[in-house]
């Protein structure tokens, strides 16, 4: 209730004015905000000033009160008050005049003077008049009353409003007791009351009135002048600690890594800009309002938790590894370095870190991984070439060398149809490895994206139909070879399909020699095709071993071969070449295959294919 009126009494203009006056003549008034370029002596001169301010208004004030109080007398006719008001007018017109002064240049660089000119206005005036008046209206040997009740007002009031210098309190209380025991007793005045107790008395009062007023000042000018060092000295610690904050906050705000400070529920306290940037958000004001979990930054939220467990364990944390989402939904990878911050009772308050992007070193990381794993496949690779160089030019080169030297040896006595079956045995077996090297050099030219493509007008179902002819030579005991036509949609085209005859040869009767080759026991082959406008679409299927579950993610790996084909001849190239002849023409294969029942591969082309798409396209980047 009391804070309500203070608060209603404030907003009242001219009380708010007479406020703001009053603040302005305090030791240190609010306004004053720097104190270290003023010297003591200095602030004093300036505070002196604001003070003699004052006590001229108030002064000034008290006695056009007081003349308007006599003149209303003066008016109903008492004859007692003309003294008064001439005392009262002169001092008035001599506090104005200080007033005047002390605005003036000579005034402010002699305030001392002033103070005197205050105390003359308030208690020298009445005295001299007075006096004056005892000289002119009464005979020599009139006693002059002393005014004990005014002296220790003016001492007093001196001393509060203006509690600057003791010594200038006591020039002025000696001005003012001098004049009137000096002066009035040297032109003949009694001035001391009758009776020595009075006289004792008035002497006795005098003194102590002037000793707590002197001695009020001077404590209280010690008093200020502790304060006013204190002052400066804090001025100087908080300019400093401005300083530190201020390098502190530059350092923060323009840190090239994210700096924050959180809470240990998961709420950031400030983040810098490089952290926000990090995180996709156009300011620190932004990320904070936004991110009101940490946890929901994580990709794994579990990561949090591992994270919230080793600070707490060691109190701090570095290199911790996570990856994040920024604010437009897209991930990044941090690194975390952080320690926990506690209070004067241990308690945790919060953590701060620093935080990295490290995407690029993942990356990074990520293509060493695939180099060395692309090495090691290599590496593999390259062995199992070796292995299967040596096994499938082994056996021929046998064969070669054991047939040339039985000529060699028996030529002469063998009959010319011996002679043609050991050389066409030879031949054959050229074949076969110029057959493996053909393969091989089209895998190598794969790998380099420089197998040939020239797509070209065919007639896809003449083409099937040789190949199966073709085909044929090689079926073994108790296998059949069909091939079958069907077209669901009955429309003809404008215009015969565009495909490269030599990549439909490598798929096709790769895709036909392993099915007869893996049908050790015979049964049925069918090669179909079944076209509509866009495309054809391909399937080889056959009753033979089958693929075992373990070998079919490794299918099309060069050099690799199921673990159920036995001693059933092979390279492991042909489902190699058949694949990147598939993906060269823009085309898909996919396999279904149960272990001892059979395989089926099915192929789809697309009908039309240009030759610029060797141009257009990169091989290396399809596979």
């Amino acid at each position: 209730m009391n804070q309500q009126w203070m608060s209603r009494l404030q907003d009242f203009g001219p009380f708010r004015v007479i406020l703001n006056h009053l603040k302005n003549a305090n030791a240190f008034p609010e306004s004053e905000e720097k104190l270290t370029h003023l010297s003591y002596e200095s602030w004093q001169r300036q505070f002196l000033g604001a003070r003699l301010t004052l006590a001229f208004e108030l002064a000034l004030f008290s006695y056009f009160v007081r003349i308007a109080i006599n003149l209303f007398h003066l008016l109903h006719g008492n004859p007692f008050i003309h003294k008064e008001i001439l005392i009262q007018t002169v001092g008035a017109f001599n506090l104005i005049l200080g007033m005047v002064l002390l605005r003036t240049r000579g005034g402010r660089n002699h305030l001392g003077w002033l103070f005197l000119g205050f105390a003359w206005a308030l208690e020298m005036n009445e005295q001299i008049i007075e006096t004056l008046g005892g000289v002119f209206e009464s005979p020599l040997g009139d006693r002059v009353r002393p005014e004990l009740l005014g002296w220790a007002f003016t001492f007093f009031f001196q001393a509060t409003i203006i509690p600057v210098r003791w010594p200038l309190h006591l020039a002025s209380q000696m001005m003012i007791l001098g004049y009137y025991f000096a002066i009035n007793t040297a032109l003949g005045f009694d001035t001391l009351p009758q009776g020595n107790s009075a006289t004792g008395y008035l002497f006795l009062t005098m003194f102590w009135v002037c000793l707590i007023c002197d001695l009020s000042v001077y404590l209280y000018e010690r008093l200020q002048r502790a304060e006013f060092k204190s002052r400066q000295k804090l001025e100087i610690a908080y300019r400093e600690l401005e300083m530190t904050e201020y390098k502190f906050r530059s350092i923060f705000e323009n840190a090239v890594e994210g700096l924050f400070q959180s809470t240990p529920d998961g709420r950031f306290i400030s983040v810098n800009a490089s952290l926000a940037r990090l995180y996709g958000y156009r300011s620190p004001e932004e990320m904070i309002a936004c991110v009101t979990d940490i946890r929901h930054l994580y990709v794994n939220p579990r990561q949090r938790d591992l994270f919230l467990e080793r600070i707490q364990e060691q109190d701090a944390i570095m290199g911790f590894e996570s990856q994040v989402y920024r604010a437009d939904g897209s991930k990044t990878w941090i690194s975390e370095n952080a320690r926990v911050v506690r209070d004067v009772r241990g308690n945790v308050v919060a953590y701060e870190g620093n935080v990295a992007d490290i995407t690029e070193r993942k990356q990074a990381e990520t293509e060493i991984r695939k180099a060395l794993e692309t090495e090691k496949e290599l590496n593999q690779l390259k062995s199992r070439f070796v292995s299967m160089i040596s096994h499938e030019f082994r056996t021929p080169l046998t064969t070669i060398l054991a047939a040339s030297e039985a000529l060699e040896c028996y030529g002469d006595r063998w009959d010319e149809e011996k002679k043609k079956l050991y050389l066409k045995r030879i031949q054959n077996t050229v074949h076969q490895m110029s057959y493996l090297l053909g393969e091989i050099l089209i895998l190598a030219r794969s790998e380099a994206q420089k197998l040939p493509f020239n797509p070209a007008p065919i007639d896809l179902e003449g083409f099937f139909r040789d190949l199966v002819e073709e085909m044929q030579l090689n079926l073994q005991a108790n296998q059949t070879l069909e091939f079958h036509v069907r077209r669901p949609n009955e429309q003809s085209r404008d215009r015969p399909p565009r495909m490269d005859e030599q990549l439909l040869r490598h798929i096709f009767s790769n895709l036909l020699s392993n099915a007869i080759k893996y049908s050790p026991r015979g049964g049925k082959i069918e090669l179909t095709l079944t076209t509509d406008r866009d495309r054809a679409i391909c399937t080889v299927e056959d009753e033979g071993i089958g693929i075992p579950p373990e070998d079919r993610k490794h299918l099309f790996e060069s050099f690799h071969r199921a673990k159920n084909v036995g001693t059933v001849p092979g390279t492991g190239l042909g489902l190699t070449i058949v694949q990147r002849s598939v993906e060269l023409q823009r085309g898909t294969i996919t396999v279904e295959t149960e272990l001892g029942k059979g395989t089926k591969f099915t192929v789809i082309l697309p009908l039309e294919l240009e030759e610029n798409r060797e141009n257009e396209d990169n091989f290396g980047d399809r596979r």
